[in-house]
């Protein structure tokens, strides 16, 4: 008898740290309704930070065909080791409208007083893209990054007074 008593204690204490039965699917339950919840407020703000993304990349794309109204326009022609643009322009925003005239891939790039501006892609044979700077008074440097071209002759110095 006293065996029956001690396994019955034995057993009795063990149940009452076992939680009731389901107690512990809720808990789960509970768990992964939060866990859902988190994941579901990730993919939102990874929705958010791409429609954000794709809203840039339409604006700099708008960019680099559209001069600003308030920008001085200054029409720049790249051929194959050659610049052809205004030497000298005065200081202010400024909208490089660069068309490529030659038969092969050209950039273009202005250089000084603390600027160091470029498109991220070339410029193909035939496309036109359109560069914005802000041009403070003083000398620059303009030339085509890609290969040799400044080399063979892709550069020129621009006077901003």
């Amino acid at each position: 008898m006293k065996m029956k008593i001690l396994y019955s204690t034995i057993i009795a204490a063990a149940l009452s740290t076992v939680p009731a039965f389901g107690a512990e699917e809720k808990t789960l339950g509970e768990k992964t309704s939060e866990t859902l919840g988190k994941a579901a407020e990730k993919t939102k703000e990874a929705g958010r930070a791409a429609v954000d993304a794709t809203k840039s990349a339409a604006t700099a794309v708008k960019d680099a065909v559209t001069p600003d109204r308030d920008a001085q326009k200054v029409e720049v022609t790249l051929t194959e080791h050659r610049i052809e643009m205004p030497r000298a322009i005065p200081a202010g925003k400024t909208a490089f409208v660069v068309t490529n005239s030659g038969k092969m891939k050209h950039n273009f790039e202005v250089e000084g007083q603390g600027i160091e501006k470029k498109f991220l892609a070339t410029v193909d044979p035939s496309e036109t893209k359109t560069l914005h700077v802000d041009l403070k008074p003083g000398n620059y440097k303009v030339f085509c990054p890609v290969k040799d071209h400044e080399e063979k002759g892709m550069d020129v110095t621009l006077m901003v007074k």
